[in-house]
Protein backbone atom coordinates (compact mmCIF):
# COMPACT_ATOMS: atom_id res chain seq x y z
CA UNK A 1 0.00 0.00 0.00
CA UNK A 2 1.25 3.50 -0.89
CA UNK A 3 2.24 5.86 1.72
CA UNK A 4 0.42 8.99 1.82
CA UNK A 5 1.01 12.55 3.11
CA UNK A 6 -0.71 14.05 5.82
CA UNK A 7 -3.18 16.31 4.53
CA UNK A 8 -1.79 19.39 5.56
CA UNK A 9 2.10 19.93 4.86
CA UNK A 10 2.61 17.59 2.10
CA UNK A 11 5.04 14.70 3.99
CA UNK A 12 5.07 11.82 4.62
CA UNK A 13 4.50 10.13 8.38
CA UNK A 14 8.48 9.53 9.27
CA UNK A 15 9.12 6.07 8.39
CA UNK A 16 6.63 5.07 6.89
CA UNK A 17 8.57 4.83 2.97
CA UNK A 18 11.79 4.96 1.97
CA UNK A 19 10.48 7.71 -0.83
CA UNK A 20 7.57 9.38 0.29
CA UNK A 21 7.16 11.06 -2.89
CA UNK A 22 7.58 7.57 -5.42
CA UNK A 23 4.57 6.24 -3.35
CA UNK A 24 1.70 9.37 -3.56
CA UNK A 25 2.58 9.21 -7.73
CA UNK A 26 2.26 5.20 -7.07
CA UNK A 27 -1.15 5.63 -4.63
CA UNK A 28 -2.98 8.51 -7.37
CA UNK A 29 -2.15 5.54 -10.48
CA UNK A 30 -3.72 2.70 -7.97
CA UNK A 31 -6.59 4.89 -7.47
CA UNK A 32 -7.41 5.42 -11.12
CA UNK A 33 -7.05 2.23 -11.67
CA UNK A 34 -9.22 1.08 -9.29
CA UNK A 35 -12.34 2.70 -10.99
CA UNK A 36 -10.85 2.76 -14.84
CA UNK A 37 -14.26 4.27 -15.82
CA UNK A 38 -14.78 6.77 -13.48
CA UNK A 39 -13.10 10.41 -13.71
CA UNK A 40 -11.42 12.03 -10.50
CA UNK A 41 -11.10 15.77 -9.91
CA UNK A 42 -8.24 16.86 -8.10
CA UNK A 43 -10.62 17.10 -5.01
CA UNK A 44 -11.55 13.15 -5.12
CA UNK A 45 -7.70 12.38 -5.25
CA UNK A 46 -7.02 14.90 -2.03
CA UNK A 47 -9.62 13.53 -0.13
CA UNK A 48 -9.11 9.50 -0.76
CA UNK A 49 -5.42 9.63 -0.72
CA UNK A 50 -4.63 12.65 2.13
CA UNK A 51 -2.53 14.44 -0.14
CA UNK A 52 -2.53 18.30 0.53
CA UNK A 53 -3.45 20.18 -2.87
CA UNK A 54 -1.02 21.98 -3.47
CA UNK A 55 0.81 18.00 -3.46
CA UNK A 56 -1.41 16.04 -5.15
CA UNK A 57 -1.59 19.25 -8.33
CA UNK A 58 2.21 18.54 -8.63
CA UNK A 59 2.03 15.04 -8.86
CA UNK A 60 -1.27 15.00 -11.09
CA UNK A 61 0.48 17.66 -13.37
CA UNK A 62 3.44 15.77 -13.84
CA UNK A 63 1.40 12.51 -14.57
CA UNK A 64 -0.44 14.30 -17.28
CA UNK A 65 2.57 15.82 -18.82
CA UNK A 66 3.89 12.24 -19.47
CA UNK A 67 0.79 10.82 -20.72
CA UNK A 68 0.70 8.38 -17.49
CA UNK A 69 -3.20 10.31 -17.11
CA UNK A 70 -5.61 12.50 -19.38
CA UNK A 71 -6.89 15.59 -17.47
CA UNK A 72 -10.40 16.49 -19.13
CA UNK A 73 -10.23 20.11 -20.42
CA UNK A 74 -13.82 20.32 -19.47
CA UNK A 75 -14.54 19.63 -15.98
CA UNK A 76 -10.78 19.48 -15.12
CA UNK A 77 -11.06 15.68 -13.90
CA UNK A 78 -8.43 12.85 -14.76
CA UNK A 79 -8.57 9.31 -15.61
CA UNK A 80 -5.77 7.13 -17.20
CA UNK A 81 -3.57 8.03 -20.19
CA UNK A 82 -2.35 6.16 -22.84
CA UNK A 83 1.44 5.58 -21.73
CA UNK A 84 -0.31 3.26 -19.10
CA UNK A 85 -1.37 1.06 -21.95
CA UNK A 86 1.77 1.14 -23.55
CA UNK A 87 3.59 0.01 -20.13
CA UNK A 88 0.85 -2.25 -19.71
CA UNK A 89 1.59 -3.65 -22.93
CA UNK A 90 5.26 -3.73 -21.93
CA UNK A 91 4.85 -5.15 -19.45
CA UNK A 92 2.63 -8.42 -20.89
CA UNK A 93 5.45 -8.90 -23.06
CA UNK A 94 7.63 -9.96 -20.20
CA UNK A 95 4.84 -12.10 -18.84
CA UNK A 96 3.76 -14.14 -21.86
CA UNK A 97 1.55 -16.43 -19.63
CA UNK A 98 -0.34 -13.42 -18.84
CA UNK A 99 -1.63 -13.28 -22.31
CA UNK A 100 -2.70 -16.85 -22.11
CA UNK A 101 -4.43 -16.71 -18.71
CA UNK A 102 -6.82 -14.10 -19.89
CA UNK A 103 -8.55 -16.48 -22.86
CA UNK A 104 -8.07 -19.45 -20.03
CA UNK A 105 -9.81 -18.03 -17.15
CA UNK A 106 -12.92 -16.70 -19.82
CA UNK A 107 -13.27 -20.52 -20.71
CA UNK A 108 -13.09 -21.96 -17.20
CA UNK A 109 -15.69 -19.42 -15.75
CA UNK A 110 -18.24 -20.22 -18.22
CA UNK A 111 -17.52 -23.97 -18.20
CA UNK A 112 -17.58 -24.28 -14.20
CA UNK A 113 -20.07 -20.80 -14.07
CA UNK A 114 -17.39 -19.61 -11.24
CA UNK A 115 -15.33 -16.73 -10.60
CA UNK A 116 -11.70 -17.38 -12.30
CA UNK A 117 -8.76 -15.25 -11.33
CA UNK A 118 -5.62 -15.68 -12.81
CA UNK A 119 -2.55 -14.04 -10.56
CA UNK A 120 1.36 -14.10 -10.33
CA UNK A 121 3.36 -13.45 -7.44
CA UNK A 122 5.59 -10.30 -6.48
CA UNK A 123 7.78 -10.10 -3.50
CA UNK A 124 4.94 -9.97 -0.86
CA UNK A 125 1.89 -10.38 -3.05
CA UNK A 126 0.03 -11.98 -5.46
CA UNK A 127 -1.72 -9.48 -8.22
CA UNK A 128 -4.51 -10.47 -10.18
CA UNK A 129 -4.08 -9.88 -13.90
CA UNK A 130 -7.22 -11.76 -15.29
CA UNK A 131 -10.41 -11.93 -14.01
CA UNK A 132 -13.62 -13.80 -15.45
CA UNK A 133 -17.20 -14.85 -13.62
CA UNK A 134 -19.83 -13.69 -11.37
CA UNK A 135 -20.51 -14.48 -8.00
CA UNK A 136 -21.59 -13.17 -4.80
CA UNK A 137 -18.09 -11.90 -4.04
CA UNK A 138 -16.84 -10.78 -8.15
CA UNK A 139 -17.08 -7.58 -7.33
CA UNK A 140 -14.60 -7.48 -4.65
CA UNK A 141 -11.54 -9.18 -7.18
CA UNK A 142 -10.42 -6.99 -10.15
CA UNK A 143 -7.20 -6.75 -12.06
CA UNK A 144 -4.39 -5.30 -10.15
CA UNK A 145 -5.65 -6.16 -6.56
CA UNK A 146 -3.04 -7.46 -4.46
CA UNK A 147 -3.44 -10.23 -1.75
CA UNK A 148 -0.64 -11.08 1.00
CA UNK A 149 1.18 -13.54 -0.10
CA UNK A 150 1.03 -15.30 3.55
CA UNK A 151 -0.73 -18.11 4.85
CA UNK A 152 -3.06 -19.46 3.70
CA UNK A 153 -2.90 -17.43 0.60
CA UNK A 154 -0.25 -18.32 -2.13
CA UNK A 155 0.11 -22.09 -1.03
CA UNK A 156 0.59 -23.11 -4.48
CA UNK A 157 3.44 -20.69 -5.26
CA UNK A 158 5.56 -22.21 -2.34
CA UNK A 159 4.62 -26.19 -2.14
CA UNK A 160 7.49 -26.91 -4.32
CA UNK A 161 10.05 -24.38 -3.50
CA UNK A 162 12.67 -24.73 -0.96
CA UNK A 163 12.75 -24.84 2.89
CA UNK A 164 14.11 -21.30 2.98
CA UNK A 165 11.29 -19.85 0.45
CA UNK A 166 8.76 -22.35 3.11
CA UNK A 167 10.01 -20.83 5.85
CA UNK A 168 9.63 -16.95 4.84
CA UNK A 169 6.21 -17.47 3.65
CA UNK A 170 4.97 -19.46 6.87
CA UNK A 171 6.64 -17.04 9.28
CA UNK A 172 4.44 -14.05 7.87
CA UNK A 173 1.79 -14.19 10.05
CA UNK A 174 2.93 -15.81 13.03
CA UNK A 175 6.65 -16.66 13.88
CA UNK A 176 5.64 -18.65 16.71
CA UNK A 177 2.83 -21.08 15.35
CA UNK A 178 3.82 -24.41 15.02
CA UNK A 179 4.72 -25.42 10.91
CA UNK A 180 3.54 -28.70 10.88
CA UNK A 181 -0.03 -27.80 9.87
CA UNK A 182 1.66 -25.77 6.98
CA UNK A 183 3.39 -28.10 6.08
CA UNK A 184 0.78 -30.71 6.07
CA UNK A 185 -1.24 -28.40 3.98
CA UNK A 186 1.65 -27.87 1.25
CA UNK A 187 2.03 -31.55 1.13
CA UNK A 188 -1.73 -31.81 0.26
CA UNK A 189 -0.97 -29.39 -2.20
CA UNK A 190 1.56 -30.99 -3.87
CA UNK A 191 -0.36 -34.83 -3.55
CA UNK A 192 -3.23 -33.78 -5.56
CA UNK A 193 -1.29 -30.83 -7.64
CA UNK A 194 -3.84 -27.96 -6.61
CA UNK A 195 -5.56 -26.54 -3.78
CA UNK A 196 -8.28 -26.69 -2.01
CA UNK A 197 -9.25 -24.06 0.53
CA UNK A 198 -11.73 -24.30 3.31
CA UNK A 199 -14.70 -21.57 3.59
CA UNK A 200 -15.07 -20.42 6.83
CA UNK A 201 -16.98 -17.30 8.78
CA UNK A 202 -13.18 -15.61 9.27
CA UNK A 203 -12.34 -16.04 5.53
CA UNK A 204 -15.32 -14.05 4.89
CA UNK A 205 -14.40 -11.37 7.03
CA UNK A 206 -11.18 -11.37 5.69
CA UNK A 207 -12.49 -10.91 1.92
CA UNK A 208 -14.56 -7.78 2.99
CA UNK A 209 -11.08 -6.61 4.69
CA UNK A 210 -9.18 -7.07 1.97
CA UNK A 211 -11.77 -5.56 -0.33
CA UNK A 212 -11.69 -2.43 1.53
CA UNK A 213 -7.99 -2.32 1.73
CA UNK A 214 -7.94 -2.41 -2.00
CA UNK A 215 -10.36 0.10 -2.41
CA UNK A 216 -9.03 2.61 0.17
CA UNK A 217 -5.67 3.60 0.26
CA UNK A 218 -6.12 5.02 3.62
CA UNK A 219 -7.53 1.79 5.33
CA UNK A 220 -4.20 1.08 6.96
CA UNK A 221 -6.34 0.72 10.59
CA UNK A 222 -7.65 -2.65 8.98
CA UNK A 223 -3.82 -4.28 8.46
CA UNK A 224 -3.66 -5.76 11.93
CA UNK A 225 -7.39 -7.03 11.23
CA UNK A 226 -6.48 -8.53 8.43
CA UNK A 227 -2.90 -9.81 9.87
CA UNK A 228 -4.99 -11.37 12.42
CA UNK A 229 -7.42 -13.08 10.43
CA UNK A 230 -4.76 -14.30 8.22
CA UNK A 231 -3.37 -15.84 11.43
CA UNK A 232 -6.65 -17.66 12.42
CA UNK A 233 -6.85 -18.70 8.59
CA UNK A 234 -2.97 -20.27 8.97
CA UNK A 235 -4.36 -24.20 8.12
CA UNK A 236 -7.27 -23.55 5.58
CA UNK A 237 -6.07 -26.23 3.33
CA UNK A 238 -8.57 -29.66 2.78
CA UNK A 239 -6.20 -32.33 3.91
CA UNK A 240 -6.21 -35.92 2.33
CA UNK A 241 -8.97 -37.45 3.37
CA UNK A 242 -10.98 -34.77 4.36
CA UNK A 243 -12.70 -34.76 0.77
CA UNK A 244 -14.08 -38.49 1.09
CA UNK A 245 -17.49 -39.61 1.07
CA UNK A 246 -21.03 -37.86 -0.39
CA UNK A 247 -21.35 -34.79 1.56
CA UNK A 248 -20.68 -31.26 0.58
CA UNK A 249 -17.71 -29.34 2.00
CA UNK A 250 -17.45 -25.32 2.04
CA UNK A 251 -14.76 -24.23 -0.36
CA UNK A 252 -13.27 -20.69 -0.54
CA UNK A 253 -11.21 -20.99 -3.24
CA UNK A 254 -9.28 -23.56 -5.32
CA UNK A 255 -5.95 -22.88 -7.24
CA UNK A 256 -3.34 -24.45 -10.13
CA UNK A 257 0.55 -23.85 -11.09
CA UNK A 258 1.69 -22.73 -14.15
CA UNK A 259 5.77 -23.91 -13.55
CA UNK A 260 8.04 -21.40 -15.47
CA UNK A 261 11.40 -22.95 -17.30
CA UNK A 262 12.79 -23.22 -14.09
CA UNK A 263 10.03 -25.43 -12.40
CA UNK A 264 9.40 -22.29 -10.17
CA UNK A 265 5.55 -21.37 -9.91
CA UNK A 266 5.07 -18.13 -12.13
CA UNK A 267 0.99 -17.73 -11.87
CA UNK A 268 -1.82 -19.42 -10.54
CA UNK A 269 -5.24 -20.04 -12.24
CA UNK A 270 -8.01 -20.26 -9.42
CA UNK A 271 -12.10 -20.45 -9.21
CA UNK A 272 -13.69 -19.23 -6.23
CA UNK A 273 -16.68 -21.20 -5.53
CA UNK A 274 -17.75 -19.51 -1.92
CA UNK A 275 -20.28 -22.39 -1.72
CA UNK A 276 -20.54 -26.01 -0.80
CA UNK A 277 -19.19 -28.28 -3.22
CA UNK A 278 -19.32 -32.26 -3.29
CA UNK A 279 -16.25 -33.94 -3.93
CA UNK A 280 -17.15 -35.45 -7.10
CA UNK A 281 -17.45 -31.24 -8.35
CA UNK A 282 -14.18 -30.64 -6.55
CA UNK A 283 -12.34 -33.20 -8.37
CA UNK A 284 -14.20 -31.42 -11.75
CA UNK A 285 -13.19 -27.89 -10.89
CA UNK A 286 -9.50 -29.23 -10.20
CA UNK A 287 -8.68 -31.44 -13.28
CA UNK A 288 -9.94 -28.18 -14.81
CA UNK A 289 -7.80 -25.73 -13.55
CA UNK A 290 -4.87 -28.20 -14.07
CA UNK A 291 -5.58 -28.47 -17.59
CA UNK A 292 -5.99 -25.22 -18.45
CA UNK A 293 -2.35 -25.06 -16.24
CA UNK A 294 -0.97 -27.74 -18.99
CA UNK A 295 -1.58 -25.58 -21.50
CA UNK A 296 -0.02 -22.32 -20.35
CA UNK A 297 2.94 -24.71 -19.58
CA UNK A 298 3.43 -26.10 -22.75
CA UNK A 299 3.46 -22.69 -24.56
CA UNK A 300 5.71 -20.65 -22.53
CA UNK A 301 8.16 -23.44 -22.39
CA UNK A 302 7.59 -24.45 -18.41
CA UNK A 303 8.31 -27.60 -16.54
CA UNK A 304 7.32 -29.34 -13.40
CA UNK A 305 9.79 -28.94 -10.73
CA UNK A 306 11.52 -31.70 -10.52
CA UNK A 307 12.21 -31.51 -6.75
CA UNK A 308 9.78 -31.73 -3.84
CA UNK A 309 10.65 -30.83 -0.82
Amino acid sequence: MAAVDDGATGTAPSGASPSPPTDRVIGVLELLASRPAHPFSLSDITRALGMSKATCHAVTSSLAGADYLIRNPADKTFTLGPAVVAAGRAAEQAYPAVHLAQAEVVTIAEELGLPTTAAIRSEEHLVIVAHAGTGPDAGAVRIGRRIPLAPPFGGVFVAWADEAVIEDWAARTDRLAPREPLLDSLAAIRARGYSVERLTPAGVRLRHALADLSDDPLAEGLQPMVMALLAELRQAEYLPGDLDGNGRHPVSAMSAPVFDAEGRTQMNLSVQPHREMTAREIDRAGRRLLKACARILQAIGGKPPTHRP
